[in-house]
């Protein structure tokens, strides 16, 4: 840490980091990838959207849009909104989500 960081800052970076270095390593597990179920089998209704209908289809959307944003969890909506904000009303949002 460099001396007009030390004056700038009220803690250290330095330690910081090692200190949420050493928390994810003791979360990060050694079957990585592994641990994961594969939604296939007895969980593959999992994939399934329970609200619409089985093989429920529409026509596509052909549309030029300012700003697309993949995804309409939490994180695409208050991207959304923050886009709102800031003057931009030309966007879409896709979701696969029914």
């Amino acid at each position: 840490m460099t001396a007009a960081m030390s004056e700038t800052v009220a803690f250290d970076p330095d330690a910081l980091r090692a200190k949420y270095r050493e928390e994810r390593d003791k979360r990060i597990r050694a079957d990585g990838n592994d641990q994961y179920v594969d939604v296939s089998g007895d969980f593959s209704h999992y994939t399934d959207d329970p609200y619409v209908e089985p093989g429920f289809t529409r026509d596509a959307i052909e549309r030029q849009v300012e700003v697309l944003i993949i995804g309409g969890g939490f994180g695409g909506m208050l991207a959304a909104a923050r886009l709102r904000e800031s003057g931009i009303d030309d966007l879409m949002i896709v979701e696969k989500g029914g």
